[in-house]
């Protein structure tokens, strides 16, 4: 019997933050006074204060970060702490960035010297980590936002200055994503020092750039059924010792069409022969024993979830491990209207996806991905399947939609808020997967309509003859009273 522990995991956790902090600022607001109070903000899983102050030169800020605060229930009590001591100082007019960098240990490293870029690079890296210690893709984050500081400025021994923060910038293309992401990196790391000396110049480059969306190629449900059938014959002049993963690829397309897994989730199935109990907030993961075994073992306790592969198995919930983007998760199968990809796809069958070494490993600091996603994407472009495997991810959410499933279940299912559910994916949906829901919806309104005017004509038929029913049953009752009173003379 194999126990995985729960972890306080930030998606499973969030909304508990966002109560905490709500509770801390209610309790924030009773004490100092309207313009001179500080109070706690969470947003993007950083937690930083938000007062207006200021200063002998002008300046005004007024969400400055916390140092290396957590982003956790602790790190909220602690939040609470320092806003209580900024609010007292501004209250009795002693407050001062001096004082208040002292008190969350931003100023360690200056000691009245000006940092060296390297420096700065070191001891941002060192805050950032430490700041969101616990979660899962830190080292993705920082590649996205910072690598372009790290590899012009981490290792100059010399000032910041205009020319180099230029080049930062300049180093990622015009009217892109990259540009935006970085640029919000940078304006991070000047924050943490309390450098507005470049703001200007930023907020001019992110002026000027100007990214178009990109629209995602989201495949219908035909097309997704498509490539199953077509997109896994090896080629004529093909290794023949690999065709043994044509067959592995192809379980892997439906597994992830199917429950629209996120790739490295492939890898982390707690339940595929093996039942999962639900025990405490905790899963237990049970080698062969048989379920009723099981039940009596922990009779009363909890829930058991079948294996998948167990032949009373109605539901085929997958569970998903902790060590994923979102953690413990339960994924229901979702295929279209009167299909059963379960069976069409061949998935009931022992686990059968590609051997991909160090599948689960982060391929590299600066790429932050697993190996298992870089490998499955690799195979998705060499196939030319005309969209990325993330994209049957998103025709999953959308398939639901259309279904009408539980938009609170739905997004459970996938791992997601339910605004991400709702918005963020179902607006890549295609024209063509659109226009046929439009299609769909008329044809079932037609069919109701339809439905609805043939009972209206069975309703009006049954009027008539219950009308027709109720004249013949007068009719016989005066014949009845009438031979009554004759048989009386």
């Amino acid at each position: 019997m194999k126990k995985l522990i729960s972890e306080q995991l930030p998606r499973d956790g969030g909304w508990h933050i966002d109560r905490l902090v709500q509770e801390a600022n209610e309790r924030l607001g009773q004490i100092g006074k309207r313009g001179k109070r500080a109070k706690i903000v969470a947003k993007k899983n950083v937690l930083t204060l938000q007062f207006t102050f200021t200063d002998e030169k002008g300046r005004r800020q007024r969400n400055p970060g916390l140092g290396c605060v957590p982003f956790s229930p602790k790190g909220v009590e602690e939040a609470e702490e320092i806003a209580k001591l900024v609010t007292t100082r501004l209250v009795t007019n002693d407050f001062s960035w001096e004082w208040f960098n002292k008190l969350i240990g931003k100023n360690a490293l200056v000691k009245n010297r000006v940092l060296t870029c390297k420096e700065m690079i070191e001891a941002y890296k060192a805050h950032y980590f430490k700041q969101r210690k616990g979660n899962k893709a830190i080292d993705k984050s920082w590649y996205a936002s910072c690598i372009h500081l790290e590899r012009i400025l981490g290792n100059l021994n010399q000032p910041l200055s205009l020319s180099l923060i230029r080049q930062v910038i300049d180093c990622t293309e015009n009217n892109t994503a990259t540009r935006r992401t970085a640029l919000n990196g940078l304006v991070g790391f000047l924050k943490h020092f309390d450098d507005d000396s470049y703001k200007n110049i930023i907020k001019k480059y992110k002026a000027d750039n100007k990214p178009k969306k990109k629209k995602r190629n989201i495949p219908t449900d035909k097309q997704i059924t498509q490539v199953y059938k077509t997109g896994f014959t090896p080629g004529k002049h093909g290794r023949k010792d690999l065709l043994y993963r044509f067959p592995q690829w192809q379980f892997l397309y439906g597994l992830l069409a199917v429950y629209g897994l996120r790739i490295h989730e492939a890898w982390n199935i707690a339940n595929w022969d093996k039942p999962v109990i639900l025990k405490d907030g905790d899963w237990i993961v049970v080698d062969n024993l048989e379920n009723d075994e099981i039940a009596q073992q922990h009779k009363g306790e909890t829930k058991i979830i079948p294996a998948i592969l167990d032949p009373e198995n109605k539901d085929y919930i997958l569970c998903i491990k902790h060590d994923t983007k979102t953690g413990y998760r339960m994924v229901a199968p979702i295929s279209p209207e009167g299909h059963n990809w379960l069976e069409e796809f061949n998935l009931l069958q022992p686990f059968n996806i590609p051997h991909i070494k160090d599948a689960l490993i982060r391929n590299g600091i600066h790429a932050g991905g697993y190996n298992c996603s870089s490998a499955v994407g690799k195979w998705f472009r060499k196939r030319k399947y005309g969209f990325t495997p993330h994209a049957l991810r998103h025709a999953y959410v959308i398939r639901g939609h259309i279904l009408n499933y539980n938009p609170k279940a739905l997004a459970d299912s996938a791992g997601h808020s339910m605004t991400m559910s709702s918005t963020t994916y179902t607006k890549h949906m295609s024209a063509e997967t659109k226009y046929e829901n439009l299609v769909s919806a008329s044809s079932k309104k037609r069919e109701k309509d339809s439905e609805n005017e043939l009972l209206k004509k069975q309703v009006e038929a049954l009027t008539n003859e219950n009308a027709i029913l109720k004249n013949e049953n007068e009719m016989l009752r005066a014949k009845l009273q009438i031979e009554s009173l004759l048989a009386k003379q």
